[in-house]
């Protein structure tokens, strides 16, 4: 029996050669690997055989058509390396492969301009649902993909877009409540250091930094704000220039956890104590602020709840899909999670 590995034209193994290799048809192939009940026993072991030997790898598109089911989850994100995004799509992979759901990821890092290119990419592996993680897409995008009917789930995003399941994060909300906690305790210059600021989702932590400290009639005029990734270099750079500008600082925000960091080793590199003589607090913090000396005051945004949530929300929609087959778009569900914790170096 001759032996073909691969198709000149293509240089991949199809279903026919593993058949011709077998000595069987197309249809029986096709059949063992689809429904391997239906096939004898001594025939699925050769047809199996042939497919090791020839390092056959099934169509999972034409297997999709075939069925018209899909086991794809397609996933946008903004970072692959930021902790929000890290933690979110490892607690939802984690629901997602109990039951036999894979993620296809795609990732624009904070440009804009790729985001909607990436999600017709994306769905073009015909997605069984598509997960929108931290963004907040122009409205176009939004219309070309609400005809889609599969369910479309945004996390930590824009709330006016017109999607299956809205999961939220005030960002707004979570920098005015650390904000005010701050005033609270008599702080009154109080900067505001934050990155990725050409994330409009990013803008809203500054808004409601400026926002606590214009109801108490203070001065929001301490920000050092930056497009690019956070850093502890960046904040150790951004707390130099913000004391040079204003010695009596009093506070500081930071909108990420690294950014406090760098902010906390250059306070302690020019011998300023903390909080006695700057109090530092963080958004989108993590438990690793509870092991800096003193801690570190954070909000916490529980991203490993969101991401099982999400996972849970996509099994639930996609195991009625067969009953009723549901318009997604016009079933929309809205959450509301984060969490604050403040600690006591402020």
């Amino acid at each position: 029996m001759e032996k073909t590995r691969k198709r000149r034209n293509s240089g991949r193994v199809t279903l026919q050669d593993v058949a011709k290799y077998a000595g069987v048809g197309s249809m029986t192939v096709s059949r063992a690997l689809r429904t391997p009940e239906m096939v004898s026993d001594k025939l699925r072991e050769k047809i199996e055989r042939a497919i090791q030997e020839l390092g056959y790898i099934p169509n999972g598109a034409a297997g999709v058509l075939a069925s018209g089911q899909s086991n794809i989850i397609a996933v946008l994100v903004p970072s692959l390396t930021d902790r929000a995004s890290a933690t979110f799509i490892q607690s939802l992979q984690q629901v997602l492969n109990k039951h036999s759901f894979q993620v296809l990821l795609g990732c624009h890092e904070y440009n804009r301009n790729k985001e909607a290119e990436i999600i017709m990419t994306l769905l073009q592996s015909n997605a069984a649902a598509l997960v929108i993680f931290g963004s907040q897409l122009a409205d176009k995008i939004y219309n070309n993909i609400s005809h889609i009917n599969i369910p479309i789930i945004n996390v930590a995003g824009s709330h006016r877009q017109q999607t299956t399941i809205n999961i939220e994060t005030d960002f707004s909300a979570a920098a005015y409540t650390l904000t005010e906690h701050m005033l609270s305790k008599g702080r009154k210059h109080i900067g505001y250091i934050g990155a990725q600021m050409d994330n409009r989702l990013q803008n809203q932590q500054i808004n409601g930094w400026n926002k606590a400290m214009l109801h108490h009639y203070q001065n929001a005029d301490q920000n050092i704000t930056t497009p690019d990734a956070a850093s502890m270099q960046f904040g150790c750079q951004a707390i130099a220039e913000m004391l040079l500008r204003q010695p009596e600082l009093e506070g500081v925000i930071c909108s990420h956890e690294v950014i406090a960091l760098g902010v906390m080793f250059e306070c302690q590199r020019r011998l300023l104590k903390i909080p006695a003589d700057l109090a530092v607090a963080c958004l989108e913090g993590s438990d690793n602020c509870d092991h800096t000396q003193p801690t570190l005051t954070s909000i916490r945004i529980d991203y490993p709840k969101i991401g099982k949530d999400t996972g849970k929300w996509l099994v639930k929609l996609l195991n009625k899909q067969g009953e009723d087959e549901p318009e997604y778009q016009n079933n929309q569900y809205h959450l509301f999670s984060y969490k604050f914790e403040p600690r006591q170096s402020i």
